[in-house]
């Protein structure tokens, strides 16, 4: 087996983001607008594409057995392949030994940092409790023999290292729970435990983070739930604003957390409904009407029913890029 490694952009997840207004010379007078979803999906995959890359690994077989190897992702994340000869399947429930593979292709895609989350469109929050998570990092999974999609066979796994610099008790692996056209609705399961470890560097010092036994490819979160009790949190807008058209953030200050507000198509009113009490937070609106961006944001620490109003302000394309890649 011979590996080689290609580090290329992501192809991101569909974002759905949409806005409506117009202006006199005097005062802002909000008109809805044709939503632009196109624009404002172009302009997040600019934050995503900036900070995140699938990194390939490939190995052309020569019949031989595949040794036990640990792949390494740009940020540290380590991926350990071992018992290669029984670790695949076929979507058929096939066995694939990887020495039977001319060319194996393995990709993982890492996204730690607030805005690379929510970019991706991958909130923090269980489902269906919608409980808030605190997440050492999002990973992304898939492996192929040649264009054969493959997964994980039953009762194998994946040892997967992620580095932090403090690691917490109580994380855990959870899944993405996906609608029929594959949409992350949320994080499920919950159950595998990822313990804080020490391993060594390669250049003479230990490594911080957290172990864990992965038994499915696709979407994963290291995470934990936040054990505070909770509150509705909620953001009115002007009333053209409506999840037709925005989309409203709430970025924890002091945890990794990103968390997409939900609205309805009828009200300017958007809520986290299960917002854990005490964390200060940023709140971030975007938006797009005709060749005009909006933006609003505040700052505050989640309390009783907490409940804020916020006006957009109009901004070029550069301002919101430059704010979304801050976090």
């Amino acid at each position: 087996m011979y590996l080689r490694t290609h580090v290329g952009h992501t192809t991101l997840l569909a974002l759905a983001l949409f806005l409506g207004y117009s202006c006199r010379k005097d005062v802002h007078e909000f008109t809805p607008y044709a939503p632009v979803a196109e624009d404002l999906q172009s302009l997040l995959q600019q934050v995503a594409e900036s900070k995140n890359t699938t990194t390939l690994f490939r190995f052309e077989s020569n019949g031989q057995v595949l040794a036990d190897t640990v792949l390494s992702l740009p940020a540290g994340v380590r991926l350990h392949l071992e018992d290669t000869e029984t670790l695949f399947e076929n979507e058929n429930g096939v066995s694939v030994p990887c020495s039977t593979c001319p060319d194996l292709k393995i990709s993982a895609l890492f996204a730690a940092r607030k805005s690379e989350t929510a970019a991706l469109q991958l909130s923090q929050l269980t489902y269906p409790e919608g409980n808030v998570l605190e997440s050492a990092g999002v990973l992304h999974l898939q492996a192929f023999c040649a264009s054969q999609r493959l997964r994980l066979r039953p009762g194998h796994s994946l040892k997967v290292q992620i580095p932090v610099l403090a690691p917490k008790n109580n994380m855990a692996i959870f899944t993405a729970h996906t609608d029929n056209a594959g949409n992350i609705l949320g994080w499920k399961n919950g159950t595998t435990p990822a313990l804080p470890v020490l391993w060594p560097s390669g250049l003479g010092t230990l490594q911080a983070g957290y172990e864990t036994q992965v038994a499915q490819l696709g979407w994963i979160n290291c995470a934990r739930i936040l054990p505070e009790s909770t509150t509705p949190l909620c953001v009115a807008l002007p009333k053209q604003f409506t999840a037709l058209n925005t989309r409203v953030f709430v970025i924890f200050q002091n945890i990794n957390s990103a968390i997409a507000l939900s609205g309805s198509i009828s009200q300017s009113r958007f809520c986290l409904e299960k917002a854990p009490l005490g964390y200060p937070v940023i709140l971030v609106a975007i938006a797009k009407t005709g060749n005009q961006y909006w933006i609003a944001q505040t700052t505050t620490e989640i309390g009783n029913h907490t409940d804020l109003k916020l006006i957009p302000k109009p901004v070029n394309q550069e301002d919101i890029l430059a704010l979304l890649r801050t976090f």
